[in-house]
């Protein structure tokens, strides 16, 4: 747990001092708006660090909190200290839980998806952003040799995702792509291909280097058992007289 304690640690850092940590939350802000922008309920939690705070104002939930292990200065009622093993929160309570790449920087992605599962109310929401694999932002070694990011613990496929989150029974809503420039560590080369943001999407829509993806927990319908009967009855009469009387005919 300590590594991942300080993988965390270095990760909420680069998002908070790294021009490109800051351009990621902002894309990923200004989609989280777009997708929310007809959702309503009352509970959301964010499932992160501190510095991803921001992604919980995106939404007209009125109470949300940041669920995150690791300790802040900030005094603020909003957030919640716990560890993501077991998360502190009731089965079913939750209207929209957000997962902003938590499971690329824990030990035990799969374990931490099944508890955000847990957690979510029937037709509620979940968000999972994660580093395409099959992009510049998401090669451990572009990471390496430049220093852009901490080392992720994990990167996961789409497709993956979707299917951890099909066996627990959520229906896939929404995928989307973001973050077509690569990866540069100079900010004004980087500023340059802005243009790739807006024809990314149609030229090379899988090659964004974020995916999003919007699930729904289904409702699981309840459906009446209808009992048969195998014994006879034909020898049996009901009293009219006396209330839940049963009396056996006489041959």
């Amino acid at each position: 747990m300590v590594h991942g304690y300080r993988t965390l640690q270095h990760w909420q850092l680069w998002l908070a001092h790294h021009f490109l940590g800051g351009s990621l939350l902002e894309a990923e802000q200004q989609l989280l708006s777009r997708l929310l922008s007809n959702h309503f309920g009352k509970h959301a939690v964010l499932l992160g660090v501190p510095q991803q705070y921001a992604l919980l104002k995106e939404n007209h939930l009125p109470c949300h909190a940041l669920l995150t292990p690791l300790i802040h200065q900030e005094k603020n009622s909003n957030y919640i200290e716990g560890d993501f093993h077991d998360l502190p929160i009731l089965t079913g309570s939750m209207d929209l839980v957000l997962l902003p790449h938590t499971l690329e920087f824990i030990e035990h992605p799969r374990q931490l998806l099944s508890e955000a599962c847990r957690i979510i109310k029937p037709e509620g929401l979940i968000i999972i952003c994660g580093f395409n694999p099959y992009s510049l932002w998401g090669r451990k070694a572009v990471w390496a040799k430049h220093k852009i990011v901490p080392s992720a613990e994990h990167f996961f496929h789409v497709g993956q995702i979707k299917r951890w989150l099909q066996l627990a029974d959520f229906a896939l809503e929404e995928q989307k792509f973001l973050m077509f420039r690569p990866p540069l560590t100079h900010p004004g080369m980087y500023q340059k291909l802005h243009f790739l943001e807006t024809i990314g999407p149609t030229i090379f829509p899988f090659l964004g280097g974020v995916y999003v993806l919007l699930a729904r927990a289904k409702v699981i319908p309840l459906t009446p058992i209808r009992l048969k009967w195998k014994q006879q009855l034909s020898g049996i009469r009901i009293s009219s007289t006396i209330s839940g009387h049963i009396a056996r005919q006489s041959k």
